[in-house]
């Protein structure tokens, strides 16, 4: 059984949402490409939003395991993108954060990606805007429920 053959209304909605999302993100990671991966950009926006951390953390927040978060660590750090500095609640360890290029790359790439994004919401009608906004706290809900 599919996704698409699932009985209930729910099934359908999230069979639909799911896969209007996959083709808006892939379209919007066409807008503003900095070179980077999926991986590297999320790890960006991850330590952008939550602040500098462990890389164990990060590898959590990433669900990734901690080998391909070093990895992705270290890939950010040849690029400038991230700095690492002592824990200051434990000196033996390390957090990562991001540095001032990591920081403007992603401002450039988020500046990009919203114009794009804008460009598409102004080909709708102002009914279709409407419902879109309205629906942003229940798609925002979505991303923090895990």
């Amino acid at each position: 059984m599919t996704a698409l053959d699932l009985p209930s209304q729910t099934g359908t909605s999230a069979a639909r949402l799911r896969m209007a999302l996959v083709r808006l993100a892939r379209t919007l990671r066409r807008h503003g490409d900095p070179g980077l991966t999926p991986s590297q950009i999320s790890a960006l926006a991850t330590v952008e939003e939550f602040g500098p951390m462990r890389i164990s953390t990060l590898a959590t927040y990433e669900s990734m395991g901690a080998p391909a978060a070093t990895r992705v660590v270290a890939s950010l750090e040849e690029l400038n993108l991230f700095e690492r500095r002592d824990d200051p609640d434990d000196k033996r360890a390390s957090v990562v954060e991001l540095s001032d290029v990591g920081r403007a790359t992603l401002a450039n790439l988020w500046n990009e990606r919203t114009i794009g994004l804008s460009s598409r919401l102004d080909r709708l009608s102002a009914k279709e805007r409407a419902t879109i906004d309205a629906a942003l706290p229940a798609i925002e809900k979505l991303v923090r429920d895990n």
